[in-house]
Order: structure tokens, then C-alpha cells, then sequence
């Protein structure tokens, strides 16, 4: 057996764990990144597998922990993206839903929140063109603006629930972090019209594109 066929049957299996045994996937994930796979890597073995590994050099295992983990960036920059993606569109559908919100409130703050995402979206084009990514500092501290915005105060869960799920970013290659921004870019334009189409004029408010 070839060290890139053990290591995606590997990644396969892991990535089948945790979808059907963990309500958080990306916490699984987390849990079997590629600098423990020698710890983890006896239960996702068959015994075919095994062998092919006790039997080979240095080189092979090399092979398989190298290819285990650029399959395992690729997977987290998706989890992380689509995640980190739903929180943008949750803290716009938070204003909607606040019934402590008056009509005219949820459209300022609707405006507000749309503003800032403007600014996020030209970040992240900025970062996009110049090849080089946001650190997870700079992101985590974008979301907690938005978050600010949206909330109209300090939330300090939805801080905590935010840093928890984007601190894996740190552990991708700048390309899978890129791959991270580019959808949080395309989800920005999504809800920017959600705010622009839907939520604003359902509101009563007329929008320059109306």
C-alpha cells in the first residue's frame, strides 16, 4: 500500500467519527490534528494498514503524517470557513429576531452591522490580493466587532464560542487560511444583500438598490 492511500482511508474514517459521534465536529477534528497522529493513528488502522506501516522505513511513515496532514488542513479550512460563515449570518437574522428591537432600531442596527461588513469584506480583499491572510488575532478581533454591532453590547459567550471555533485557523498553511477568507468574502456579499433585499425593506426601509 501506497503511504497516501493509507493516510486519506485515515483521514476518511476520522473524518466519518466524528460527523457521526460528535455534535462539534471541528472539536474532533481539533482533537486529531497531524501532530498526534502517531497517538490516535492504531484506531483508524486495519490491519492490512499496519502492517504496510511496521513494515516500511522512516520515509513512509514520513509520507503518510505529510499527507495526513495537508488533508487535514483542506478539511478545517472548510469546517472553519462554513462555521465562522453561519455566525455572519446568525448575528444579522440576532437583529431580525430581537424583540426588545423596535422596527426603526433593527433597521439602524441592520445598517450598522452591514456597514461593518463592508469594512470586513475590504480586509479580507485586501488580504486576498496581497496573498497574505489575516492572522487569527486580527480575525477573532474582526468578529468581535461585528458581534459589538450586532448585539448592540459586550457578549462575552458569543466572544468565547468565536475564539473557541477560529482558533484552529492558527494551525493552517496560509493557502487553507486564504481558502478561509475567501468564503467568509463570498458569505459577506450574501448577507449584505439578505440586509440590502430582504431585511430592510421587510422593515419598511427603502434601500438604494429599491
Amino acid at each position: 500500500m501506497e503511504p497516501e492511500e493509507i493516510a486519506q482511508n485515515v483521514f476518511n474514517r476520522i473524518v466519518n467519527f466524528c460527523t457521526n459521534n460528535y455534535d462539534d465536529t471541528v472539536e474532533c477534528m481539533t482533537n486529531h490534528n497531524p501532530d498526534d497522529l502517531s497517538v490516535f493513528i492504531d484506531s483508524y488502522l486495519t490491519d492490512e494498514e499496519d502492517e504496510a506501516i511496521e513494515n516500511s522505513d522512516e520515509n513512509f511513515w514520513e509520507s503518510v503524517k505529510k499527507e495526513y496532514e495537508k488533508l487535514w488542513k483542506e478539511g478545517m479550512s472548510s469546517y472553519i470557513g462554513s462555521y465562522l460563515s453561519d455566525e455572519l449570518k446568525m448575528l444579522a437574522e440576532s437583529i431580525i429576531q430581537d424583540a426588545e428591537l423596535c422596527d426603526a432600531c433593527k433597521a439602524r442596527r441592520l445598517k450598522a452591522y452591514a456597514e461593518a461588513l463592508h469594512k470586513f469584506a475590504n480586509a479580507i480583499q485586501q488580504a486576498l490580493q496581497n496573498g497574505k491572510p489575516l492572522d487569527e488575532g486580527e480575525l477573532y478581533d474582526w468578529f468581535k466587532k461585528l458581534g459589538d454591532v450586532a448585539f448592540g453590547v459586550k457578549n462575552y459567550a458569543y466572544y468565547e464560542e468565536v475564539d473557541y471555533y477560529e482558533s484552529p485557523y492558527d494551525l493552517l498553511d496560509d493557502n487553507e487560511k486564504l481558502e478561509v477568507l475567501s468564503d467568509l468574502l463570498d458569505t459577506t456579499a450574501d448577507v449584505l444583500y439578505d440586509i440590502e433585499q430582504n431585511y430592510l425593506p421587510n422593515l419598511g426601509v427603502l434601500t438604494n438598490n429599491s
